[in-house]
This record gives structure tokens, C-alpha cells and sequence, in this order.
């Protein structure tokens, strides 16, 4: 494939529409990527994954983004780039807060933290450190968040660094605000939304008006509280900031109900329910249930503020269950003593109960996560694991892929039924085995046939060469098991392989029983080539032909009658170039 420019001026189409065109810089990314590749260019290749993680997350995908930052990850660590490591992980980290993923977000931080004292680093030591102290943040554990904030701010003050100093000032503002510290917590807030505005940093300009709100609220200055949240939902809805929108109607709703305006916070509270259960955000959730239940105590209301408040108690445990706990200070515990004794095992930890106790967790967990693998695509079982559903998506670029059995009633009848079903089990082991190793996701077997597709749940630029690659090797691998068969005077099984190329919708289906399907005409044509093809060949559409034509060797078939699809150009795969 020729392409019309370099891949450096595809990574600057990507950073030019990170934020605003979620199409554009997607599309650019998957070039960049696969001309590097190409060109067995892994340093830009790193690159190109680490912008795409963040054109993702930007866009609310951050499943697709912790799988693509981790791709980054693990070739920038074949490389030995200490300091490109450490910004992957910190991304890393940020994705993962965002999905409460708590513990993985510090245990990467600390090594991040690592990398960067090693080299001495000072400037992304106080990030590290600023970053760690907002997860403890989330975590509600203000002692150890305070802790990194303060040694965050030392340093930025030492190297003079105004930026992180004022994100510092920021979020100590907000701690000594719930601490009930409001002159020192002053000193931190005073003029920072102002000055934000004024530097165009609409982000933390938001962050300054929450918490000069909050303030202000705790000094029981609710009409200046008030003045400050609608100022922060009003930047919140211009600038497009759900996460604002939403923490600026719980302040308004809580700040009418302490004014004795009861009626008038409840439409702020059902729209942050709504806004929270659409964009399944617990942490939000479970603010705004607790509000609720003031709102419902506040007009005497008891029963519905008792049952309220239960529900916000249940999601307040599930975020921050007593196993995540110890498993946060069982992190926090292994960097301490990394960075004491310079030793890394977790065998040093004092207490053998709580490691024993810990291994045992993590191998249920490793148990339950490898039975929802067995049924799901790792990124869905994830989104499912985090979220508690999957949405459907589309995929603009896929290739699928039906492989059917020769005569299988008529030889079924000829083998014992373990006879037959050990066959068929291995046959289909083997093809599951074949496509793992190309990148292409089983979707399911129907009987005799078997489906897979590549470009999902991922989409992938080479969905159409890493199926290409898997049917040839399922070839060989059903060529050389007849051979055996034949040795043995066994009957055997043969295949016809059909494959096609386009657009499909794939998702969860079922709500006891899950299985991940895909739908639409490429997924029906598909079926056709296969029903159209011949034993032993790899027949595929004109769309697949068109994209793989420079590549392999292909016999035109010509115009071939499909049920209900009329004549379609088929052609039969013969070899690579």
C-alpha cells in the first residue's frame, strides 16, 4: 500500500485532532502505526501507540486505551527509554483512576517513581508524586495524600517549576478545605480559579471553582458557594467536561438543600443520577445518592432517605471494599521497602498471613478472570469486569472468517460419538491455537462450522493480511492431520474456507449467559464464500481481494451466484508474493 505522506506528518494530524476529531486522528494513528511497523521503526511505533492511547482515552474509550498504553509499555521497555517508560506509565495511571482501578494505578506509579529517582529526575519525581497523591485522593486517605502533595510542592518550588506549584496549591487547598482548615486552605485557594482563566487553562480553571466552592461552603458562605459552582458548570458545559457537569450539580443540589431550598436541588440531583447511570461513573453515583438521601431527610421524608442511603453505603463499600484496602497497603508497603533495602520481592514483607492471604485473592481472581476470557475478548471482559456492561460497537474495517466441514453428517455417521467428538475437539483446538497466534478473535463454533473474525475489539490496519496468514496455516495444520489419519486407515475431515472484508457491529449478547457475537452484511457474505467455495481453498470476496491483491496470489473465479446476494466477484487464494 502507498501512502501519501510520512510518519511524522500522520503523528502531527494526530496531535493537531487528539481532542476534536476522534475519526481523524484514529484513521492517522493506525497509518503511523503500520509504517512503522513497516519499517521495523519501534521507537516511533511506541510513539504512535502512546498517542492513540491517548486519542482514545480523550474520547471516553478507555478500555481500548489502558490495552493500547500497554502495547506502549511493554516496547518501550524492549527499548531500555527509561524516561518514555515512565510517561507511559503515568498515562497508564490516569486511565486506570479513571475506571477506580485504584490499586493498579499506584502499583504503576510507584514504578514510574522508581525509574525516576534512579535517574534523578526531579521534575517528573514531584509529577510522579503529584499524581500518586490524587489517587490517595480518590482513595479518601488524606494522610498519605497530604504526605505526596508536600513533597510534590517542595520540589516544584526548588526547580521553580509555577505550573506544578500551582496544581499543588490547588489540590492542598481542597484537602485542608474538608479538614476544616479554611485560613490555610485560603492561602492555597485565594485568586487560582482567576488565575487559571487567565493562563487558558479551562481544565484546572475548573478544578480552582469547585474547590474555592467548597470552601466557601464549609465557611458557611453558601450564596459565594453558589456563586462559584455555577460559574464551574457553566465553563463545564462550554468546554464539553462531563466529569465537571457533574460534580457542579452535586455542589449546587448539596449547597441548596444547607440553605433549606430543598426544591430546588432536586432537579440538579436527578440530572447528575441520569448523567452518572448513562456513563456508568460509580464514584459520581455514589455522591450523588448521598445527596439524595439528604434531600429526602431534609423534607422528612425518612424511609426514602433511609433506603437511599443504604444504596449509597453498598457502592461506597463495593469502590472501596476492605481487600482493596490491604492490597493498597500491601503496594504502598512493597515501595517502601524497595526504597529503603533496594530489595523487590514481596517475600521481605513482615507479615506472612496477609501475603499467603494475597496470593490466595490474586489466584481466585486470576481463576474467575480466565473462565470470563474462555467466553469474552479480553478488552470486553474488562469493560464488563469494570463497568458491568458492554455496549455494542462498530467496527468500520474488519475481515471474518467461516470455516466448514466437508460431508460432516454423512462421516459422523461412520464414528462412535467420542469418536467423533475428540475430532472435532481437537480440529477446533487447533484453529483456536492458529488465529491466537495472528491476532483474530474466535467468535464461535455453529455445529460443524466455526467463525472467527480480526480488526475486532481492537481494530487493527492488518485485519485482512493476519486472517490471510491464519487460513493458510489452517490449511497446512488440516493438510498434515489428514496425512496422519491416512497413515492410520482413519477417515478424515476436510474444509472449505470462506472469508470476506467491510464494516460490522459487534457486542455482548445475553444477560445469564454471555457470548460475544458479530452482525451485519459482511458477517452474511462471509457465510456465502464459504458455501460457494471449494475443499482445500481459501475462497474471498472482491472487498477482501482488493485489499490483499499486492500481497499474495490470487485465480479469479469471476461472477459467482450467492444465495440472496446475487453474483459476487470471488476469488480463490493461491500463495504469498
Amino acid at each position: 500500500m502507498v501512502y501519501s505522506a510520512t510518519i511524522q506528518e500522520y503523528l502531527s494530524i494526530v496531535r493537531a485532532n487528539i481532542s476534536t476529531n476522534f475519526e481523524a486522528a484514529s484513521e492517522a494513528c493506525g497509518v503511523a502505526i503500520t509504517l512503522a511497523r513497516e519499517e521495523k521503526d519501534a521507537v516511533t511505533e511506541t510513539e504512535a501507540l502512546h498517542l492513540y492511547a491517548q486519542v482514545l482515552f480523550e474520547h471516553g474509550e478507555v478500555i481500548q486505551a489502558i490495552k493500547q498504553i500497554k502495547l506502549a509499555i511493554g516496547l518501550r521497555e524492549a527499548l531500555g527509554d527509561k524516561i518514555k517508560i515512565s510517561a507511559s506509565l503515568n498515562s497508564l495511571c490516569m486511565y486506570l483512576t479513571e475506571i477506580g482501578d485504584f490499586a493498579e494505578a499506584l502499583d504503576n506509579s510507584f514504578r514510574a517513581l522508581r525509574i525516576m529517582e534512579e535517574l534523578d529526575n526531579k521534575r517528573n519525581i514531584a509529577s510522579i508524586l503529584f499524581n500518586i497523591g490524587s489517587i490517595y485522593e480518590r482513595l479518601n486517605n488524606h494522610q498519605e495524600e497530604a504526605n505526596m502533595y508536600e513533597r510534590s510542592l517542595t520540589i516544584a518550588i526548588e526547580i521553580n517549576d509555577k505550573k506544578l506549584i500551582s496544581y499543588n496549591h490547588l489540590n492542598l487547598g481542597n484537602l485542608y478545605t474538608k479538614h476544616a482548615k479554611f485560613q490555610k486552605a485560603n492561602e492555597y485557594l485565594g485568586g487560582l480559579d482567576e488565575l487559571f482563566i487567565s493562563l487558558g487553562d479551562k481544565v484546572n480553571a475548573l478544578k480552582a471553582l469547585t474547590n474555592s466552592g467548597c470552601l466557601f461552603y464549609k465557611l458557611g458562605e453558601y450564596d459565594r458557594a453558589l456563586e462559584k459552582h455555577f460559574a464551574c458548570l457553566k465553563l463545564s458545559r462550554e468546554t464539553g467536561n462531563s466529569s465537571g457537569i457533574e460534580s457542579s450539580l452535586v455542589n449546587i443540589a448539596e449547597t441548596k438543600i444547607k440553605m433549606g431550598k430543598a426544591d430546588e436541588a432536586k432537579p440538579f440531583i436527578d440530572e447528575v443520577i441520569e448523567l452518572a447511570e448513562k456513563n456508568s461513573q460509580r464514584v459520581i453515583l455514589k455522591d450523588a445518592k448521598l445527596v439524595l438521601s439528604e434531600y429526602y431527610s431534609s423534607l422528612g421524608d425518612h424511609k426514602n432517605a433511609l433506603e437511599v442511603f443504604r444504596s449509597y453505603i453498598e457502592l461506597k463499600d463495593e469502590l472501596l471494599n476492605i481487600n482493596n484496602l490491604k492490597q493498597l497497603g500491601e503496594l504502598k508497603l512493597k515501595y517502601d521497602i524497595e526504597k529503603k533495602e533496594k530489595e523487590a520481592e514481596i517475600n521481605q514483607l513482615k507479615s506472612v498471613e496477609l501475603k499467603e492471604a494475597f496470593d490466595n485473592l490474586h489466584k481466585e481472581k486470576m481463576r474467575s478472570d480466565n473462565l470470563l476470557l474462555n467466553i469474552l475478548p479480553e478488552e470486553v471482559a474488562e469493560e464488563l469486569k469494570q463497568t458491568g456492561t458492554s455496549r455494542a460497537r462498530h467496527f468500520e474495517a474488519a475481515t471474518v472468517m467461516f470455516i466448514d466441514i466437508r460431508n460432516f453428517t454423512f462421516i459422523s455417521q461412520r464414528l462412535s460419538p467420542d469418536e467423533l467428538v475428540s475430532e472435532i475437539d481437537f480440529l477446533f483446538r487447533g484453529f483456536d491455537e492458529i488465529i491466537r497466534q495472528h491476532n483474530v478473535e474466535k467468535i464461535k463454533t455453529i455445529g460443524d462450522a466455526y467463525m472467527c473474525a480480526a480488526g475486532i475489539p481492537v481494530a487493527d490496519p492488518d485485519h485482512a493480511e493476519n486472517m490471510a496468514n491464519a487460513a493458510f496455516e489452517i490449511l497446512n495444520f488440516m493438510e498434515d492431520h489428514k496425512r496422519e489419519r491416512q497413515k492410520e486407515n482413519k477417515i478424515f475431515f476436510e474444509i472449505r474456507i470462506g472469508i470476506n472484508s467491510g464494516a460490522l457491529v459487534a457486542g455482548i449478547v445475553g444477560s445469564s449467559k454471555f457470548a460475544y457475537d458479530i452482525w451485519g452484511d459482511t458477517v452474511n457474505t462471509a457465510a456465502r464464500m464459504e458455501q460457494s467455495g471449494e475443499v482445500g481453498r481459501i475462497n474471498i470476496s472482491g472487498n477482501t481481494y482488493l485489499l490483499l491483491k499486492d500481497k499474495y496470489n490470487f485465480t479469479h473465479r469471476g461472477k459467482i451466484f450467492a444465495k440472496n446476494k446475487g453474483e459476487i466477484d470471488m476469488y480463490f487464494m493461491e500463495s504469498k508474493k
